[in-house]
């Protein structure tokens, strides 16, 4: 790796802008060997280092077929957009590379025929976009949503023309050969590396186990990208999933497929009668667990506690499944169409009757509740053993890698969670960032602790006096809505700057708002904590309002945390802290994105300095200069992000993107 990494390389030869990084050259190597070794690999690379390139420049030099898998679509698709074509020129002009969706992201050429013969749109803006949203499905190569970023979220007819495997036709489709989904999936039985995202990998791991149908073609070896996200994710797709919305869609499916040509169809009466029935089951289903109209939240599955209606009610819709999956069992006169169905009953069914029973220790049983549907959910307690059996004894070259993989130095929390083998090789590679000159810390150490009473009251007067001073230009991350909100009506008014609100406005359209109007403030929580980028001078101040703890009465982190206490260790410890520190580090990490960028992080935690945990929080994080009144902030760090005379700015970007190598 020193011929493109080193001092004197390839990069360096070919790239005006590269900086010579050591922690660079270190992950490469570290990549290099492991795609060739039997020994998994987890890196921690601090941001700056120029990650993407130090594993895709391995991946591609191994000779071997690699999937790359991300944490986000958007990565995906910078890496496929800029990063591949730029190394493909560099490095091999022969390399082939496919990016990977779930199929949701892709237009179906039958569904959208069916649909454009008889639209239903559901406002005049609606009708509208659709002229436009036609225009490009007749011309697309790719049916790649991502191609019509102009497309807004709440595109409803989206749903009606995009690819799902629920009703998919496979070969017997008229439209199969010049099908998005087939052709890109013969297009990656050819590729040298596959770009996908994490939903999709373990989507695909999942349909391995039970058998034909998995969606990528094999390979040799796997990189993830943000894994941090591990966890969360191997969960969804090894245990068990139903909602009332999936009610509905068979309902809508079999409804709009059967009218399409009733003479053709036996038994239609009967078919129909058991259709609507099952959207009277799916209503009820939502009611008995809603104990009020729009009511949110996540709850443990509890048959004794949720009653006795509910209990029938499923078991009325698995009698009203079985019956149906009777009615569609394929026959020599039976049309295709129903076959996709035949299926969807078969596999729903599993799921109601796996609700019932609740057999399977190994997982915990619990439902979300959102103002329209119910989700109900059978999950993996400890996804270790999953990780380990499914993927690390076949595929032995398995990097993982993100900015926040150790906790304190270690990594032991990750390899627990993911079952990694002793013999685990791991790299902790700091960023090139000079955070003792770019970054404050500022922890006030005369503050009330985040449960005391007027808490956010307090927190609004003391981030008053920081915006002030920052003339705004801040993100503002919250652990609740509720704090979010409470924060927002104490400052509301009282700053002479935009404020922006996380569900005012899509996500996509915020961030845009938020850069172009430098001396606006976002209110944020959740998914912002996450993968934004912002450099420069319109984010030069991030305040955190506590600690990011999750619940503890979730009924996953419930469970996990009582597992853990079952094996005599600290459920806090091991599983509280950790996913915590995982969380702020992820949080901080959106302040500082070059080496010119500059500014102040607030985390407003008195916990921080007098609790014990506090030390393993503050030992997670950058090495910033720590303070703890206003009046020991340097007035630079408040005026602007722009860098002094004696900060290291000079050019060192992260290389990852092509447009500022």
């Amino acid at each position: 790796m020193q011929r493109y990494f080193g001092p004197q390389g390839l990069l360096a030869q070919k790239v005006k802008s590269f900086d010579f990084r050591a922690s660079q050259l270190e992950m490469a190597q570290g990549v290099f060997e492991c795609l060739g070794s039997e020994v998994p690999l987890l890196v921690e690379a601090g941001t700056g280092t120029g990650k993407t390139w130090a594993y895709l420049i391995p991946a591609i030099l191994s000779g071997k077929k690699v999937v790359v898998s991300t944490g986000t679509k958007t990565l995906q698709d910078q890496i496929l957009d800029h990063d591949i074509p730029f190394l493909k020129r560099l490095l091999s002009p022969n390399l082939h590379a496919v990016c990977l969706k779930g199929r949701r992201n892709y237009l179906c050429r039958r569904r959208f025929r069916d649909f454009s013969y008889q639209p239903t749109l559901w406002s005049k803006e609606e009708a509208r976009l659709f002229k436009r949203f036609q225009n490009w499905a007749v011309r697309t190569q790719s049916g790649d949503r991502a191609e019509i970023d102009w497309l807004p979220d709440s595109f409803q007819t989206w749903n009606e023309v995009s690819s799902g495997s629920e009703d998919c036709l496979g070969q017997q489709c008229e439209d199969y050969s010049r099908c998005f989904i087939t052709r890109l999936r013969l297009e990656a039985s050819r590729a040298h590396l596959l770009v996908v995202n994490h939903h999709l990998f373990f989507a695909d791991l999942a349909l391995r186990g039970k058998g034909p149908g998995e969606v990528l073609p094999d390979y040799d070896a796997v990189i993830f990208d943000e894994a941090h996200q591990l966890e969360d994710t191997i969960g969804l797709y090894f245990g068990l999933q139903f909602s009332n919305l999936k009610i509905n869609d068979l309902v809508h499916g079999l409804l709009k497929e059967t009218r399409k040509d009733v003479k053709k169809i036996e038994k239609f009466q009967e078919m129909n009668r058991i259709v609507q029935q099952l959207d009277i089951l799916g209503r009820l289903l939502y009611q008995h667990l809603s104990p009020s109209p729009g009511a949110q939240g996540r709850f443990l599955l509890d048959l004794q506690t949720v009653g006795k209606s509910f209990v029938s009610t499923c078991r009325e819709l698995l009698h009203a499944l079985e019956q149906l999956n009777a009615l569609l069992t394929p026959a020599g006169e039976s049309p295709d169409s129903l076959e996709p169905f035949f299926k969807r009953t078969h596999e729903m069914a599993l799921e109601v009757r796996g609700i019932l029973e609740q057999s399977d220790p190994s997982l915990v049983y619990w439902y979300e509740l959102t103002p329209k549907a119910v989700f109900i959910y059978g999950t993996p307690i400890d996804v270790a053993s999953v990780f380990r059996e499914r993927l690390l004894s076949r595929k032995s070259s398995v990097v993982l890698t993100s900015a926040t993989l150790s906790i304190a130095g270690s990594f032991d929390f990750i390899k627990n969670s993911l079952g990694m083998p002793p013999e685990t090789r791991e790299l902790l590679l700091p960023s090139p960032f000079a955070y003792e000159k770019q970054a404050i810390l500022y922890i006030p150490s005369l503050f009330p602790a985040p449960y005391e009473p007027g808490f956010c009251a307090d927190l609004a007067e003391e981030a008053l006096k920081i915006l002030t001073k920052t003339e705004g230009r801040a993100l503002f991350l919250f652990t609740s809505y509720r704090n979010m909100r409470e924060t927002y009506q104490f400052l509301k008014g009282r700053l002479p700057y935009p404020l922006l609100v996380q569900g005012q406005k899509p996500k996509r359209i915020l961030l845009a708002e938020f850069k172009e109007k430098i001396h606006s403030i976002l209110f944020a929580t959740s998914s912002f904590w996450q993968g934004i980028d912002v450099p420069g001078e319109a984010l030069s101040c991030l305040l955190i309002d506590k600690l990011p703890f999750e619940v503890p009465d979730d009924p996953l982190i419930a469970a996990r945390m009582e597992h853990l206490s079952s094996m005599g260790k600290s459920s806090f410890f091991h599983y509280q802290v950790p996913r915590a520190v995982i969380q702020l580090k992820q949080g901080v990490g959106r302040l500082i994105r070059s080496s010119c960028d500059r500014g102040i992080i607030a985390i407003f935690d008195v916990r921080l300095l007098t609790k014990n945990y506090g030390r393993i929080f503050i030992k997670s994080l950058p090495p910033c200069k720590l303070v703890h009144s206003l009046e020991e902030i340097d007035r630079s760090f408040l005026i602007s992000k722009g860098v002094s005379e004696d900060s290291v700015c000079g050019g060192n970007k992260d290389i990852s993107e092509p447009s500022v190598c």
